[in-house]
């Protein structure tokens, strides 16, 4: 996977804003994991960074957009991506205490953060990844009407019918299809 690491030292009080646009950030775990998305219009990353307590407050938006295949469909649609997140990551232990070259040392004490000697960085590339699939939404439809495909021969059935023969059930039941219950 893409590896992108932002340095954690001299930032101020006030936080540290960083963009990021480079394509590879998520085309490289798109093909890693054989996902079918492509890139629509760009997509790009604000992240502010401030220093809070015993870790950092991050604060971010992703934009763009991605084409990918309707769940029901399988033909190509946009998915617009406008995700604001905050999250905080923490060292598990005070960078001040005399362990502190340890807390470097120990990469255990945050998925995002890591210790390279004495200083601090930021998996930037893993946080944008998290953030983008928590972006996409649960079911890609192209519209609300979407008819799917044919579970019999596989024509769109958005571009017409097909002539297939429909299962009408057990024919023994056919007297209860039109029951109505109030």
């Amino acid at each position: 996977m893409f590896e992108l690491w932002a340095p954690l030292s001299d930032i101020p009080a006030e936080g540290r804003v960083f963009s990021f646009s480079d394509p590879a950030i998520w085309e490289s775990p798109w093909r890693e994991f054989s996902l079918p998305y492509t890139m629509g219009k760009d997509l790009a990353a604000d992240l502010t960074l401030i220093p809070s307590g015993q870790g950092f407050l991050i604060k971010g938006r992703l934009t763009g957009s991605i084409l990918v295949p309707c769940d029901r469909c399988a033909e190509s649609m946009e998915t617009v991506i406008d995700h604001a997140f905050q999250e905080h990551e923490e060292f598990s232990r005070p960078q001040g205490d005399a362990d502190a070259d340890a807390l470097m040392d120990d990469p255990s004490d945050s998925d995002l953060i890591r210790g390279r000697g004495e200083e601090a960085e930021l998996n930037v590339a893993g946080l944008l990844w998290e953030q983008f699939q928590l972006a996409l939404p649960q079911n890609m439809i192209c519209a609300d009407g979407c008819k799917g495909l044919c579970p019999v021969c596989g024509s769109n059935l958005n571009q017409g019918g097909c002539d297939c023969e429909v299962d009408e059930g057990d024919p023994r039941l056919a007297a209860l299809r039109n029951l109505k219950i109030s």
